[in-house]
């Protein structure tokens, strides 16, 4: 056993190395929030009902590219990994899904996740996903702390998702889940995504909050 999780830990540093040699990436939030130029809590903090929220749609209106320029920039600045708002807790998806239509491709008829990789990629930046598997717009968001059933609908839910971020897009450097209310790790069924996500992306580093400690702490 002793040998088993000597083996685990020598590739976990294998897989930080270049985490702990790059010290400096640029973390980019961005989603409907955008629209009003708030921040991206501003759907709970000012308590905007979903059905009032979604009419942002009507105005999220991208210009051409943005990801080329912030891409550059961090080049510019030296920076070395990109991480990107895939999905934050208003449940808005940049990234094309068939999990849902409340996503960018449906909105305004682009996947803003796939801009994002390309241009990372471009400038030779490391790519990372950020998830959030807190979601305020999907009708099971918060049943799923008291309703099995619609527990079980929920994580299906995420899971496929996160898949998809992890098939779609190429290698991928960083996942970076986000706030694992209203379930532990149990309830998310955190070890088997993440086996799920190793399986797709084995050198991908994962940090610790869907609940299970990974590779580093946010």
């Amino acid at each position: 056993m002793a040998e088993v999780v000597e083996a685990s830990e020598m590739e976990r540093r294998r897989r930080m190395q270049w985490w702990h040699e790059a010290k400096f990436g640029m973390f980019i939030h961005w989603g409907l929030y955008s629209v009003i130029g708030r921040h991206e809590w501003v759907m709970e903090l000012e308590a905007i009902p979903v059905a009032e929220y979604e009419q942002l749609t009507k105005l999220f209106k991208p210009k051409p590219n943005p990801a080329a320029e912030w891409a550059r920039l961090a080049k510019r600045a030296g920076m070395k990994y990109m991480v990107m708002t895939t999905k934050h807790h208003e449940g808005f998806c940049l990234f094309d899904t068939k999990y849902t239509d409340y996503c960018a491709p449906k909105v305004c008829g682009r996947d803003l996740v796939l801009e994002f990789v390309e241009a990372a990629r471009s400038e030779g930046l490391r790519v990372g996903f950020y998830y959030s598997l807190m979601d305020w717009h999907h009708p099971d968001g918060v049943r799923c702390a008291y309703d099995e059933e619609a527990r079980k609908r929920f994580v299906e839910y995420i899971h496929g998702q996160v898949r998809e971020l992890c098939t779609n897009y190429g290698k991928i450097d960083i996942l970076w889940y986000d706030v694992p209310w209203p379930l532990s790790a149990e309830g998310w069924e955190s070890e088997k995504m993440n086996k799920m996500v190793r399986e797709l992306q084995p050198d991908i580093i994962i940090n610790n909050r869907s609940g299970l400690p990974e590779d580093f702490d946010t």
